[in-house]
């Protein structure tokens, strides 16, 4: 069954993600299913389209984040770093960075285009489920098992 849904800020596609691990994208226009993409070994939490809505960014309870380029439906980056389930995951309005929350308590910005971590928020005490975001991307805000909801100033 799907955990997870997204729509395209384009409003071209709808991505869904399964617990087999496994990706739909589907056309809006048509309702047809367009691709479908394997990577992922255990179910996927979240997902979210890049502003441009040329990248799809998967998280899994592989502890893995996969990035996807949407028209040729092809692979382009698989990232780890996180020690525990990823939970969720943004993508900022820049376009270029995206954040992911994880079970092991900890917030990361990444690079998209280096696919790598750039900094790591260590401030919560347990496993943190949500992460986004403001309009203009100077904010990320996270929520946690720990009761807390923590509003960072971005690093980047």
């Amino acid at each position: 069954f799907v955990m997870s849904i997204a729509y395209s800020p384009d409003g071209h596609f709808i991505a869904c993600g399964g617990i087999d691990g496994i990706v739909c994208i589907f056309d809006l226009a048509t309702g047809k299913l367009l691709h479908t993409l394997e990577g992922h070994a255990m179910p996927i939490r979240s997902l979210t389209f890049s502003p441009d809505s040329q990248l799809l960014t998967t998280c899994s309870d592989d502890k893995s984040i996969k990035i996807y380029d949407v028209q040729h439906a092809n692979l382009i980056g698989t990232l780890s770093g996180h020690g525990s389930y990823v939970l969720c995951v943004d993508f900022c309005p820049d376009n270029t960075h995206f954040a992911t929350s994880s079970s092991d308590r900890k917030v990361k910005v990444w690079d998209a285009g280096m696919r790598k971590a750039v900094h790591t928020f260590t401030d919560h005490s347990d496993q943190v489920w949500g992460v986004a975001y403001n309009d203009n991307g100077s904010k990320l805000v996270s929520v946690s098992d720990d009761k807390q909801v923590i509003v960072y100033e971005c690093p980047i």
